[in-house]
């Protein structure tokens, strides 16, 4: 389970938002892509509504066993369980549905240390978006992730446990999926059953 990039790289870029490099209404509004390089191999958006403790998500770029895909992750704030407005640690079931401007996609979400992978799609065994997908993160706005406990009847699945929200146009928006694009995205349906992220 090898991260793209250092966490750190990630934390120092974060800082150096709050730091002044970029205002404070820029903060959580859209897409940033990786800074201080000829070739950003990811981009991060800071959710603009949520009620679990995701500190930032994460599009990166992976290589496959073809050649590279997309892979959109979910940090907490320290490694561990997603933990609700209370506190409380969460153990969220692995169906998910995002929601892009009323369009739905069902994926799963595939846990690793120190955070989460989220995934339509598979190139091999490596878990990544569909290009379908990936379009609509590029040309939509209104971004909603649906997810539920691992508790949680069939039944009353059709209410979220939880949302996470953001709006995929505001700051550079769509400009940075399209920057990071050039790595492809497979469609081969993601295998249901347990798995690990990679």
């Amino acid at each position: 389970m090898r991260p793209v990039f250092p966490v750190v790289a990630l934390l120092a870029a974060l800082s150096c938002l709050s730091a002044g490099h970029a205002s404070a209404d820029e903060l959580g509004r859209g897409w940033q892509l990786e800074r201080d390089v000829d070739s950003p191999t990811y981009a991060f958006i800071e959710p603009a509504i949520t009620d679990l403790d995701v500190d930032v998500m994460v599009l990166s770029c992976e290589p496959t066993e073809r050649k590279s895909g997309l892979q959109l992750r979910l940090y907490p704030p320290e490694p561990g369980p997603f933990r609700s407005a209370q506190s409380s640690p969460v153990e969220l079931a692995p169906d998910v549905v995002i929601d892009i401007d009323g369009r739905r996609y069902a994926a799963r979400l595939l846990f690793a240390d120190d955070f989460v992978v989220v995934a339509n799609a598979a190139d091999g065994a490596v878990p990544v978006l569909s290009a379908s997908l990936v379009t609509s993160l590029q040309n939509g706005r209104h971004f909603t992730m649906r997810l539920h406990t691992m508790e949680a009847s069939p039944s009353s699945r059709t209410t979220p446990a939880f949302e996470i929200t953001a709006d995929l146009q505001a700051g550079i928006g769509g400009a940075a999926i399209a920057v990071l694009r050039r790595c492809g995205t497979p469609n081969d349906t993601l295998a249901s059953g347990p798995a690990r992220a990679r």
